[in-house]
């Protein structure tokens, strides 16, 4: 049974994902080409191993060390990422896998949600915070747990999960991971 749901996000939470303001120039200098797209994070090239590295955020490599020791607990990671690009969740695999970092499988049973491939949620094409909020319904639903803890960076947001956390039917706790806060609903 998990009692405690942990949500990382990926993007300057549990790793620090080159920024577009870099990362075209990296591009440039590692291809030869100008960087292709007006957009920047919709874009699967932005994460290709091949050209960047991505450092892990280590006070949450830290977090993540401590949910994957909760014996009664299931990490996963959600990220706005669109799951559509091609090659997306590819690169953000080999990522993980540089850090050795992994979640657990949580499967989705007739649910609006497609089944995380190897407890990696990447968005199914909406707005990041809905997608994150009606996935965390659903798996708090799917799995009972007493507790979502969840870490994220993105200000406009948090301000949002709170919100939504009063709302809930379980305890959740938001992590700011920029201002190492926490709040518990």
């Amino acid at each position: 049974m998990i009692k405690t749901l942990y949500s990382f996000d990926f993007d300057d939470t549990l790793c620090y994902t080159v920024r577009p303001e870099v990362g075209k120039d990296q591009y440039e200098k590692e291809t030869g080409m100008s960087w292709p797209y007006v957009g920047w994070w919709g874009k699967s090239e932005t994460l290709d191993p091949k050209i960047f590295f991505t450092p892990k955020n280590e006070f949450v490599y830290g977090k993540y060390l401590e949910a994957k020791s909760d014996e009664n607990g299931a990490s996963i990671l959600a990220t706005g990422r669109l799951n559509k690009v091609p090659m997306m969740r590819e690169h953000i695999e080999s990522i993980l896998n540089q850090h050795n970092l992994s979640f657990d499988e949580i499967f989705v049973i007739d649910s609006k949600i497609p089944n995380g491939q190897k407890g990696l949620y990447l968005n199914w094409g909406s707005d990041t915070f809905k997608f994150k909020t009606t996935l965390f319904e659903q798996l708090i639903e799917l799995t009972g747990c007493e507790h979502l803890i969840m870490y994220d960076d993105r200000h406009e947001h948090l301000v949002k999960f709170e919100e939504w956390a009063e709302l809930q039917d379980c305890k959740v706790t938001i992590f700011d991971v920029k201002n190492k806060t926490e709040k518990t609903f």
